[in-house]
């Protein structure tokens, strides 16, 4: 992806784009990088896009995209499973940080299971947890941005503007630029009148950072379902994942049933999570 475009032929695609009102179209291809500390206190970086139109957005990682349609096939899913066989025999003896680095880089590899897909006022929302994978829908909240005109960086050669808000028991500093004027940013991050280039909370625990823009006129591909997900609403999604992480044991228990290995108290201090930690929204007590 671009890291700058020229800003004139920019504009001239998201007004011609949106004049058009085709719902399902992109105007904005976006990359982001997502930095965060996990469960466990480890730095990590994670890398999504975001396809932003008229009213309509899509963030998500591509590599999961990708594979989650691949999956979709009989013919995918044999591939993928006779790929598999092939990656046991390299992961066996391996520690476990070696295991998720060899999967996460390969071509089976899901880095994340999250797509956030926005749909005029409403979000709809995949992830999953310890293999237990739901869905869910939630209405767009308005923002209570606060604008700090005077407060200015440029970001990808666009100059940005500084702005906070409380979202979701966070409390968020972005930087948006006037010079792409598309009510969208990563995450569940938007409006405001422009497109939202980087984003931290006050803990620095969450932080994007857009590292290319394009212009684009395509359609906004669909989120497949290789896995069965449950419908579920917002906090209950999120109480389950606080739940894997303050009782390792009580969630393999839920995803395996009652027979399920107990684990070592190592393993359980290991998969719990570490005194700080917090998902990314935090309202859901």
């Amino acid at each position: 992806m671009s890291r700058n475009v020229n800003k004139m032929a920019l504009l001239m695609v998201l007004c011609a784009v949106a004049s058009m009102a085709m719902a399902q179209k992109a105007q904005l291809k976006v990359g982001y990088t997502y930095d965060f500390f996990d469960p466990r206190g480890i730095e990590k970086r994670h890398d999504y896009i975001l396809l932003a139109g008229n009213g309509v957005s899509k963030f998500y990682n591509h590599q999961t995209q990708w594979l989650d349609s691949v999956r979709c096939t009989e013919e995918g899913e044999r591939w993928y499973a006779q790929q598999g066989l092939v990656m046991m025999g390299e992961l066996m003896n391996r520690p476990r940080e070696e295991r998720e680095a060899i999967l996460n880089s390969s071509s089976l590899g899901r880095p994340v299971s999250l797509y956030v897909q926005r749909k005029g006022d409403v979000f709809n929302v995949w992830d999953e947890i310890y293999w237990e994978y739901r869905k869910y829908t939630e209405p767009i909240e308005p923002r209570d941005w606060t604008v700090m005109e005077a407060s200015t960086k440029t970001i990808l050669g666009y100059e940005c503007v500084k702005a906070e808000t409380d979202y979701h028991g966070r409390h968020w500093t972005a930087w948006f630029s006037l010079e792409v004027p598309v009510d969208a940013g990563p995450w569940k991050l938007l409006g405001l009148p422009g497109l939202i280039f980087e984003a931290v909370d006050s803990t620095g625990q969450h932080h994007f950072t857009a590292n290319g823009i394009e212009a684009t006129d395509i359609e906004i591909p669909k989120v497949y379902e290789p896995f069965e997900y449950e419908t579920t609403t917002r906090n209950e999604f999120l109480k389950l994942c606080r739940y894997r992480y303050d009782n390792p044991q009580g969630m393999r228990d839920l995803h395996f049933g009652g027979d399920a290995v107990k684990l070592s108290p190592e393993r359980r201090a290991y998969e719990s999570g570490k005194e700080g930690y917090d998902l990314l929204e935090t309202d859901y007590r």
